[in-house]
């Protein structure tokens, strides 16, 4: 099942800007180890980047010990930690990514204060790995610091402030509190088409759960309609053979259903069963 923030495990790209952005600001910095320190950076984002997470996950160790010889607390040990996190969570390596990155947290939240973005940003990924782990309940107040930070200083509309009420949604809806579920989804969609449009795979997400969430809470007509919406955007932005897709026509089949549509349910049951077998079928394959 894909949430309101599709599982995209690593976003390289944002963990290049924070560790590059602090590389411009080293001349703060004592000057003693700082090349080798960055030259260890650099060299796991791009194994990171090209998907060699064993051998990211070895240099951003090495970097780690290089940054401690400014200091156990100098808030490159942090950013870096926080950096190893996002390798161990691509490696499904959920424990040791949520240690990684508490350690990470303890060292910012000294260095730069409650309200600062690095802390933010620290939080947001325990409370992913937290979900990753099935501790939802456990991510609540993650997420809620987050939310505060992410709205101060980003503002109330941003795509980072939507993939956190997307996964505060996610949380209440896992816990069948659908009413709860229901705001922060529906403010997830809106910022998500208001920054993306209507075709991206985000916004796909974030209307799925919340067409789940009018499922639970018995809304079926604001559901129907989301529901085929999702489906055209999966189908344009994953593929006719997405499982994503097959997913949507699943619980779509089983609204028509519930509204009496039999015949229309059957045919969506019929294109995901389709996708299901060309999946087996692609994994026999490889066999």
């Amino acid at each position: 099942m894909t949430f309101g923030y599709p599982e995209k495990i690593v976003r390289f790209l944002t963990m290049a800007a924070v560790v590059l952005a602090l590389v411009a600001g080293s001349r703060a910095f004592a000057q003693q180890g700082e090349d080798a320190w960055k030259d260890l950076v650099m060299r796991a984002l791009n194994e990171a980047s090209a998907k060699d997470y064993g051998k990211s996950e070895q240099s951003f160790l090495a970097a780690v010990k290089e940054a401690e010889k400014f200091g156990a607390e100098d808030p490159r040990v942090g950013t870096t930690l926080n950096s190893l996190g996002l390798v161990y969570r691509a490696e499904k390596k959920y424990a040791d990514a949520e240690t990684s990155y508490r350690k990470a947290l303890a060292i910012l939240l000294k260095s730069y204060g409650v309200d600062s973005m690095d802390v933010a940003n620290v939080n947001f990924n325990i409370a992913t790995v937290l979900f990753d782990q099935g501790h939802q309940p456990a991510a609540m107040p993650f997420l809620q610091r987050t939310l505060v930070t992410y709205e101060n200083i980003l503002g109330s509309n941003a795509g980072k402030t939507a993939s956190v009420l997307c996964m505060l949604g996610d949380i209440r809806r896992l816990a069948k509190d659908y009413q709860a579920a229901e705001g922060p989804l529906k403010r997830c969609a809106d910022i998500r088409e208001a920054n993306g449009g209507m075709q991206s795979n985000d916004m796909a997400d974030a209307l799925y759960s919340l067409a789940l969430t009018y499922i639970g809470e018995g809304k079926y007509a604001l559901a129907e309609p989301r529901l085929t919406l999702v489906e055209k955007i999966r189908e344009q932005t994953l593929g006719i053979m997405s499982p994503a897709l097959a997913d949507t026509f699943e619980q779509h089949a089983t609204l028509l259903r519930q509204l009496g549509r039999d015949k229309d349910a059957e045919k969506l049951s019929s294109m995901a069963a389709a996708i299901r077998r060309g999946a087996n079928n692609a994994t026999s394959a490889k066999k």
